[in-house]
């Protein structure tokens, strides 16, 4: 089925996002962009920018279009600040 859930109720694993994706950090409970991916370690940094941080790639899922939204406002705003 499309949303992840087979007929008997399992969940089928998620694919990894890609990079440049936003994504959730289920553990954190954070925003941020992939920025790279080893082996089963995700770099996530802030939208914003700014220092990324390490996740187990199976705690990091895509973002839903309103989380996306919202990444995407912080870093205009982030950009807005820093420009004279």
């Amino acid at each position: 089925m499309e949303d992840g859930t087979e007929k008997s109720g399992q969940r089928q694993p998620r694919s990894a996002p890609e990079v440049g994706a936003v994504v959730r950090d289920s553990v954190r409970e954070r925003l941020g962009v992939l920025v790279e991916v080893d082996g089963p370690v995700a770099h996530v940094r802030p939208p914003e920018g700014g220092t990324p941080w390490l996740a187990r790639l199976a705690d990091v899922y895509a973002a839903c279009p309103m989380d996306e939204l919202r990444a995407k406002v912080v870093e205009l705003n982030a950009r807005r600040r820093l420009a004279p």
